[in-house]
């Protein structure tokens, strides 16, 4: 007897950089899992057929820094219905909750949310605030608290969190990145740090952080940034990157200038990882818009729709040591699934500078298919 399949996808060509596949497959799916990949599996028992040709059908997309605690942190925004309209099945929020109250996170977030939200927990007592600063004052620290809460939390909270810009910590930079490492030491998970507009030198920043550590808004214009007064890669970063520092873009609205990146990426500095930092504070002149239109921009500047695929799929997920279960069509795993297609139009994309590009072709996201469940993309 043939497959019964939920759903099955047909037409598509799967990308999963993950196992180094780029075929044309056909994907089953059953109970919310994927249960074969193979070409021209049997129609006849699939209770419904979602039919992909000319699409790319990639792993769920994960953004990996985004502020999803919505009505409790100032930053938060209801996360859930952009993501499942843009091939977005996994979240990280950077820092909105704290020791404090990230037990709503869970309750309000986590486990209310279609999409999987994760979350790196922030050394400030009450996660990131905008005024004032979180960490203005080091008594609102409890590193050895989020680094409780990240052991105690395991399939929610992956990270420890610290924004080093000088809203946030004034004159406690140095400080406060020393409490970070030492909560991400004792949690054994790796440290998500902000930077631009910095009292410390970007070199002091990577050269603290350990492997496996997270340097995100890596293409800032804000200074000190990983370009040098030259227009050149800091030595300092290329070195961190070299021993395993991770790189991820965390676009915003004051963190991407295309010029920058171009010149970081022509020195050797690719993106590990590419997220959009969408939040509650964006405003109507929001230059993200969203991560297809951030993966857009990658396109434009020269990277591979596998590199891009790569870059929130299989890397975010091997970032926080989740590969086994994110970033991978598998066998047996959650059917988490992007049915993406390049589009050949013209389209305009902005940077947090004022610069301006027109792309001739676009990443769309057709389809987001989360445990199985298909949800329409916002084309």
């Amino acid at each position: 007897m043939a497959d019964a399949f939920d759903l099955l996808l047909i037409g598509g060509t799967v990308l999963n950089p993950a196992t180094n596949t780029k075929h044309k497959l056909d994907v089953g799916i059953a109970g919310g899992r994927v249960t074969a990949i193979q070409a021209n599996l049997p129609e006849g028992n699939a209770k419904k057929i979602l039919d992909l040709e000319g699409c790319f059908v990639t792993p769920g997309l994960i953004d990996f820094h985004v502020h999803s605690y919505w009505g409790v942190n100032p930053y938060g925004f209801d996360a859930d219905p952009i993501c499942l309209a843009t091939g977005v099945t996994t979240t990280m929020d950077a820092g909105s909750s704290g020791p404090i109250n990230f037990l709503g996170f869970r309750k309000l977030v986590y486990e209310q949310a279609r999409t999987r939200m994760l979350a790196f927990i922030a050394i400030a007592q009450h996660g990131v605030f905008n005024d004032p600063g979180e960490l203005q004052n080091l008594r609102f620290a409890d590193p050895d608290g989020a680094a409780q809460a990240v052991a105690d939390n395991r399939d929610v909270g992956i990270g420890i969190k610290v924004r080093m810009h000088r809203k946030s910590v004034g004159d406690n930079g140095r400080a406060a990145l020393r409490l970070a490492v030492k909560a991400g030491e004792a949690s054994r998970a790796p440290v998500m740090v902000h930077v631009g507009d910095t009292a410390i030198s970007m070199e002091e920043i990577v050269d603290t952080l350990r492997a496996g550590d997270v340097v995100t808004h890596c293409y800032t214009p804000q200074q000190p940034s990983i370009i040098d007064e030259s227009g050149k890669l800091r030595a300092a970063v290329r070195k961190a990157h070299e021993r395993g520092v991770i790189f991820d873009v965390g676009h915003a609205n004051g963190h991407f200038d295309f010029d920058l990146v171009q010149r970081a990426m022509g020195d050797g500095l690719l993106p590990d990882i590419i997220s959009t930092d969408l939040h509650g504070r964006m405003g109507p002149a929001n230059p993200v818009i969203d991560m297809p239109t951030t993966l857009t921009k990658f396109l434009h500047l020269g990277l591979s729709l596998e590199q891009i695929v790569a870059a929130c799929t299989s890397s975010p997920a091997r970032a926080i040591g989740w590969q086994d279960r994110l970033g991978s069509i598998e066998v047996g795993r959650e059917a988490d699934i992007a049915a993406l297609q390049v589009v050949n139009t013209a389209h305009r994309l902005r940077d947090c500078v004022g610069g301006e590009r027109t792309a001739e072709q676009r990443i769309a996201a057709r389809w987001t298919i989360r445990r199985g469940q298909v949800f329409p993309g916002k084309c």
